[in-house]
């Protein structure tokens, strides 16, 4: 069974605004939204572009069962205002409406009912608002650069940890952070061009020697590990001639990524191994449950079966784009998205 896990990623700030959207598609497609999950949700929400295909002026809700998007905002004056940030589920949506004029900005976090159809403003800073969902708790949470709330159908409630925090766009050190069953957390860590990839429990700090003895002194964690039983099962990029830290897992050149490993490592013994490897870049990893690897190989998904090594082909995209795709887990639902042309290009029930 899937266990959700709470992010700390020094490489958020890129990974929520995304690369220059010039460069996008020369970037290997990637996984935004790790599964298959637990997660009931019919719901998946993406931006609209405006006329010049720069800013996000629009916010859609696509419908994993009609198969059909629904409009939930646009902007009344794209040249000043853009969207920033959201996140919905099924009961409603949040999202952020950032104002820029010369001497001034302002961000407002407004929240859309879907069952009601009604709209309700929330919040007002003179800066960033995140809305995002913890996923330990499942909470979501909006920060500014001072406060933070937790929300719940569209109502805030203080609270008294800090607000937002910045960071770098490219950092020398990678962290994700994991919790058993029993609340016992469990933190991954990756420095740049250090060889180890370790782990941290009650203190103890271990090496997973079976990922340190895979060439990655570039490469970092991400978000893609899930805890099953006592191991710890997630997908690592081995990268190559990055300069100035480690590269967001959406901004990898194909010509940067060496292979692809899903590592495992028992977090009470130590024990690691590589479940499944690459060997190149020609197939990517897209997902993980219950000793099923999914793979993107050649445009088609597949679920090859770990146990025998069988493989079982999903599905074949015959999406002709050349924008770059990424990997979004709703459930058991994967939707493939187009992140230059903000279109859903595959739905597909696993």
């Amino acid at each position: 069974m899937l266990k959700k896990f709470s992010l700390v990623f020094l490489l958020l700030l890129l990974m929520t605004t995304g690369c220059n959207l010039l460069f996008a598609s020369e970037n290997l497609p990637y996984i935004e939204a790790f599964g298959p999950n637990e997660i009931e949700c019919h719901s998946f929400y993406h931006y609209t572009f405006d006329d010049q295909g720069l800013n996000y002026i629009g916010l859609k809700r696509y419908d994993l069962v009609s198969e059909t998007d629904q409009d939930i905002y646009i902007v009344e004056n794209p040249e000043i205002q853009e969207l920033t940030g959201f996140y919905g589920d099924d009961d409603g949506v949040y999202y952020v409406v950032t104002t820029s004029q010369e001497q001034s900005k302002e961000s407002i976090l407004f929240y859309y009912d879907l069952n009601l159809g009604t709209m309700e403003e929330l919040l007002t800073d003179e800066n960033h608002i995140g809305v995002y969902e913890e996923s330990t708790t499942n909470e979501v949470m909006v920060k500014t650069k001072t406060q933070s709330y937790s929300a719940n159908k569209g109502t805030l409630q203080y609270l008294d940890d800090c607000g937002y925090t910045g960071r770098a766009e490219y950092s020398h050190e990678s962290n994700v952070e994991l919790v058993t069953d029993d609340g016992t957390m469990v933190e991954i860590n990756k420095e740049y061009k250090e060889r180890n990839f370790t782990y941290t429990i009650n203190g103890t700090t271990n090496v997973i020697t079976a990922l340190s003895d895979c060439g990655g002194s570039e490469s970092g964690v991400y978000r893609n590990f899930v805890i099953e039983g006592d191991n710890v099962v997630g997908i690592v990029q081995i990268t190559k001639g990055t300069q100035g830290g480690i590269t967001p897992t959406n901004c990898i050149p194909a010509n940067k990524l060496k292979k692809e490993v899903l590592v495992s490592f028992n977090y009470k013994t130590g024990e690691s191994e590589i479940l499944y490897n690459t060997k190149s870049n020609a197939i990517r990893i897209i997902g993980y449950s219950d000793g099923n690897v999914f793979l993107y190989k050649k445009s088609k998904i597949i679920c090859r079966h770990l146990n025998n090594g069988d493989e079982e082909e999903l599905y074949k995209l015959s999406y002709k784009g050349n924008g770059q795709l990424t990997f979004n887990w709703v459930g058991r639902n994967l939707v493939i998205f187009d992140e230059d042309n903000l279109q859903v290009v595959a739905n597909i029930k696993t």
